[in-house]
């Protein structure tokens, strides 16, 4: 999805004050395509702190100094919950070549627009050629939180919920009922009209009130990425709201591409999670859509790794790798790596299922 030419136009067009993208296109000698990337530049906190007493000193700096605290970091990927790599390498061709090619153009760009580092994201185990290729030419490599995919074939969450173990489909009864009991409703729909109909500001501001408390920053994304996200992708795009008395309370905002369904952000009014449990039935609801719709892969970000490993996820590892410059801010990124880099968390799985089978079942 992050390679699609209407997300990175999305992109461009809505984050254009403090954001650019590039497109990279690689040819062997023969003229023929060897691999892409997908290229994006902006600025990112060096310390990224909710300390109040950092966040009011940060902020009456900034008064004198708008961009003071601020480094600009040119990615080989773009600013969205990870999934996979933004470097693509023809089956056959030399991923040290590609990835060299790669490289000089990012080391060149970056001393144009005066990026501090240069960051590959989202690398997996299953692309050790890639990350090989970068190590080799002196990168360095950081984890970065895990991301959880759910593989399943299912007509519905009910169906789905049916066939887990007892104590896990128990704990979902409870929150669903909960959730009822409580007086939320449930809206959901696909497109660009449902989407620019009910994606208002208080809807974003939700979105606004998770990112400043997730444990893993991104860019933050203005109200008009979605909305024209949505028109971009049309039907594609989805977005499930859970209402009380008129109010919207949390939403889910994701997207359904054949088989695979990427839950993408949310938003949640915190002072009303408890009351029914909506962090967790906004994504029992985003799975119900995407199941409905025909997914059988399911990617649900990072974070909350307890819950998710009990809906049946698998943790997938991911990697960052990371070049400074110059030279000699390199070398103090060298030292300072392991204490920079932190060790992300190791996620056990839990086999929810009755049975080792997940066959599509009828609701």
């Amino acid at each position: 999805m992050g390679m699609d030419p209407r997300v990175l136009r999305v992109f461009q067009q809505t984050l254009a004050d403090d954001f650019r993208c590039w497109g990279v296109l690689v040819f062997d000698d023969s003229g023929t395509p060897v691999g892409c990337a997908a290229l994006c530049l902006f600025r990112v906190e060096i310390v990224d702190s909710t300390n109040a007493l950092v966040v009011r000193l940060r902020e009456r700096l900034r008064r004198l100094w708008p961009k003071v605290g601020t480094m600009k970091v040119l990615f080989c990927g773009l600013p969205v919950p990870p999934g996979s790599s933004h470097l693509r390498v023809r089956p056959g061709a030399s991923v040290d070549e590609v990835t060299a090619e790669v490289d000089r153009v990012m080391r060149r760009l970056a001393g144009t627009v005066k990026a501090r580092l240069m960051l590959f994201k989202e690398l997996d185990e299953e692309e050790s050629g890639l990350t090989s290729a970068l190590a080799s030419r002196g990168y360095l490599r950081g984890e970065i939180l895990p991301v959880h995919h759910l593989q399943a074939a299912f007509s519905s969450f009910a169906a789905y919920r049916d066939a887990l173990k007892s104590r896990y489909r128990l704990q979902i009864v409870r929150s669903q009922k909960k959730l009822t009991d409580a007086g939320f409703e449930v809206l959901s729909g696909r497109g660009g009209a449902f989407v620019a109909t009910h994606f208002d500001g208080e809807v974003h501001a939700l979105y606004v009130a998770v990112q400043q408390r997730g444990e893993q920053k991104l860019e933050l994304m203005p109200q008009s990425f979605f909305v024209e996200l949505a028109a971009a992708l049309g039907d594609e795009v989805l977005l499930t709201l859970i209402r009380r008395e008129g109010r919207v309370c949390g939403f889910t905002f994701g997207v359904t591409r054949g088989d695979t369904h990427h839950n993408l952000y949310s938003g949640l009014d915190y002072s009303a999670n408890h009351d029914g449990d909506l962090y967790f039935n906004l994504f029992y609801l985003d799975l119900d859509a995407a199941f409905r719709a025909g997914a059988t892969l399911v990617t649900m970000g990072q974070t909350s790794n307890s819950f998710k490993s009990r809906l049946g996820t698998n943790a997938r590892k991911l990697w960052f790798f990371a070049r400074g410059r110059p030279a000699i801010f390199h070398g103090l990124l060298r030292l300072v790596a392991p204490l920079a880099f932190p060790k992300a968390p190791v996620v056990e799985a839990n086999h929810v299922f009755a049975s080792t089978s997940k066959p599509l079942a009828s609701s």
